[in-house]
């Protein structure tokens, strides 16, 4: 995959629909509250959102809802199924609550949702419920889980990798297989929110697990992809570098074939950057993602500093932006999770 294959249109769009959230999860990156901001987009509002998106082009961006968590608005169904005529491919990702229940999630099916995102920290409820901070909740997410598989809703399971939960890693994969997912997404604590820096893991630790995954991969049914990790296309070797319509053919990372809304409208490179360089309520989304200077220089490798800027998969890789802005304070720095030492430049593969 070219560098800049992303420059037109990114490969995954995400709209943080709500920062409400009946959970307390120790490393949330939303720092979400107990109750509905006034001021986040309307029904249609989000709706024009959803509009711009597919205007992106053809295929239109993969299209997720989050949050906080999305049941705690009521047009959520409603808003899927414009996505949905609209052309798009909407995921879905709710928090492990009593809310989600059966017949909500049979109306987000029939309304078109393509795959419902679940999180799972912990091989259990101890360890599960302690992350999430709320006892019960691993139990409503295997609730969730039961339901999905029940009404044969496309399943993905989302792990957090951080130093609580990385000692979950093996006992989950019994799991996550029997689940029949579609794929594991590992996701790398970066310090924004409320999780902190020493929550996360060393470069060497992180290098250990991205190895531990890709020796996994092959054994499993379901496919294993990293956020803020994308590294693991280097330790992968590009052997699953196949582009699909679920799965881009290398790292999608921080403004680099991914674009953030958050609930308040800003257009940020992810989640994990909330640095806003536009707004949907006065901005276009499109002309943002092609145009302004941050995320052109986000999916430009030359601008990249340290290890990252002379790194032979600096192309198909890139680094974690989000984390390099967390812990250096520059989106170009090189990614401090990252344990490679580069070759040559003129390596590139």
């Amino acid at each position: 995959m070219d560098a800049l294959a992303f420059a037109q249109g990114p490969f995954i769009a995400i709209w943080e629909m709500t920062r409400a959230c009946a959970l307390a999860c120790v490393h949330c990156r939303a720092a979400a509250i107990a109750h509905r901001d006034p001021e986040e987009l309307t029904t249609e509002e989000g709706k024009a959102l959803l509009d711009r998106i597919a205007d992106f082009g053809d295929p239109p961006p993969l299209v997720v809802f989050t949050g906080g968590d999305p049941l705690r608005r009521p047009d959520v169904a409603e808003l899927v199924a414009h996505g949905t005529r609209r052309g798009l491919m909407v995921s879905m990702t709710p928090s492990g609550t009593a809310a989600l229940t059966e017949d909500k999630l049979r109306a987000l099916k029939d309304a078109g949702l393509a795959r419902l995102a679940v999180s799972l920290d912990g091989a259990g409820a101890d360890a599960h419920d302690a992350f999430r901070r709320v006892r019960g909740s691993y139990r409503n997410t295997l609730r969730i889980i039961e339901h999905a598989r029940a009404l044969g809703l496309g399943l993905q399971i989302n792990t957090t990798v951080c130093r609580q939960t990385v000692r979950e890693l093996p006992a989950l994969v019994s799991q996550v297989t029997d689940f029949g997912v579609l794929l594991w997404a590992l996701f790398f604590l970066i310090p924004v929110g409320r999780a902190q820096a020493d929550q996360g893991l060393s470069a060497d630790e992180i290098e250990a697990v991205l190895q531990w995954a890709a020796e996994l991969q092959p054994r499993v049914p379901f496919g294993i992809k990293t956020t803020e990790a994308p590294q693991y296309h280097r330790v992968v070797g590009g052997g699953q570098a196949a582009r699909s319509r679920m799965r881009a053919g290398r790292a999608v990372t921080d403004g680099n074939g991914f674009v953030f809304v958050d609930h308040l409208g800003n257009i940020c490179p992810s989640g994990f950057l909330p640095l806003p360089a536009g707004n949907v309520r006065r901005d276009d989304l499109v002309a943002v993602y092609r145009e302004h200077p941050l995320f052109i220089a986000l999916r430009d490798p030359a601008r990249l500093g340290g290890r990252c800027g002379c790194c032979e998969w600096r192309g198909r890789c890139g680094g974690s932006r989000a984390r390099a802005y967390a812990l250096h304070g520059d989106p170009l720095a090189e990614d401090p999770g990252c344990a490679y030492q580069p070759a040559t430049r003129e390596s590139e593969p």
